[in-house]
């Protein structure tokens, strides 16, 4: 190893400008560093020794990198205890002796121990920030997993109410294609508990007429179950989702007739919401014909109801799909 020269007095690498923000253990260790270090003297291969090593012999003696062992001696990092031991016994040895050292082994280890205990403030705020971001995310995971759980929920109710529309058609298909005539004599059913018998509203039926009647019949049977469904339909939103359907899917006079069933039941609120959405949403025709059988039927207040709100929708979306209620 050939010696480089320098202008510059033996070990002027070792005399390193430790910054402000350098704790203090840190501060007393890379100072005994630099004491060691002084004490360096390296023998080159072809045996020539160098008294006064520079910066970069000293780390190819000492097997550590140039910017390594500068941040040793800065106090910017901390040496492992490995490495701490290794500088000490090189020095000692190339010394004579540890009496020339003014540090001992175990002092500098002890140092080496407090400093690596050393936090500094930057740390302090990290390691705070860190935990507080911590317990944010653990916040949002746990908030993601309720909204993941709360849509499942109500994706799987959307598929049962998709199906019990579905069906709620096919009902209502069928009991078309057996009525050819307004099924005004029709009328609800009281419920009683889980099992209910149909009730005809007291319109008198045309006499001989029993394809009508059993169409009446089928008719307050399908008005009695909305009412249990609506009555016990659980959430808001789901009772209103199932509102719409039923004004959908049903007929004018399935409409009138459930509106009165839930006039009966004391269920105002859902019978209101019903005439509403009726009003709002079907074509002249059908809101006539809903709003004849309630006046049969002495509901005279929600024919009335019926009639306003059609009249304040004019041309509803329902309307011109269905291709009513648009001027001629």
């Amino acid at each position: 190893m050939a010696a480089r020269s320098s202008s510059r007095r033996p070990f002027a690498w070792t005399e390193k400008e430790l910054d402000e923000s350098v704790p203090p253990d840190r501060r007393r260790l890379a100072a005994a560093l630099q004491s060691i270090c002084r004490h360096l003297t390296v023998t080159a291969p072809h045996g020539a020794v160098v008294i006064h090593p520079t910066q970069a012999q000293a780390a190819e003696y000492l097997h550590v990198s140039e910017t390594a062992l500068t941040r040793y001696l800065q106090g910017r990092r901390i040496p492992p205890a490995g490495v701490a031991s290794l500088i000490f016994d090189i020095a000692c040895r190339d010394a004579g002796g540890s009496q020339t050292i003014r540090t001992t082994k175990d002092e500098l280890l002890e140092l080496r121990a407090r400093a690596e205990q050393e936090r500094c403030g930057n740390c302090s705020r990290h390691r705070d920030a860190a935990r507080v971001a911590g317990q944010k995310l653990r916040a949002l995971q746990e908030s993601h997993e309720r909204l993941e759980r709360s849509a499942a929920e109500r994706a799987r109710e959307l598929t049962e109410l998709r199906q019990r529309t579905a069906a709620l058609k096919q009902e209502t298909q069928r009991a078309r294609s057996s009525d050819p005539t307004p099924v005004s004599e029709a009328g609800p059913r009281t419920v009683q508990g889980a099992a209910c018998t149909a009730s005809l509203l007291p319109v008198p039926p045309r006499r001989g007429d029993r394809q009508q009647s059993k169409s009446g019949t089928l008719a307050a049977r399908n008005v009695g179950h909305r009412a249990e469904e609506l009555l016990h339909g659980g959430r808001p939103d789901s009772t209103l989702a199932l509102l719409r359907h039923t004004a959908e899917a049903y007929t004018p006079a399935e409409v009138a007739l459930l509106v009165a069933l839930l006039r009966t039941q004391g269920q105002d609120d859902l019978a209101d919401n019903l005439v509403h959405i009726y009003g709002r949403d079907h074509n002249d025709q059908d809101v006539v014909r809903a709003a004849l059988i309630l006046h049969e039927q002495q509901a005279v207040e929600d024919a009335e109801a019926l009639l306003r709100t059609a009249a304040a929708h004019p041309g509803s979306a329902l309307a011109r799909a269905d291709g009513y209620g648009l001027p001629r």
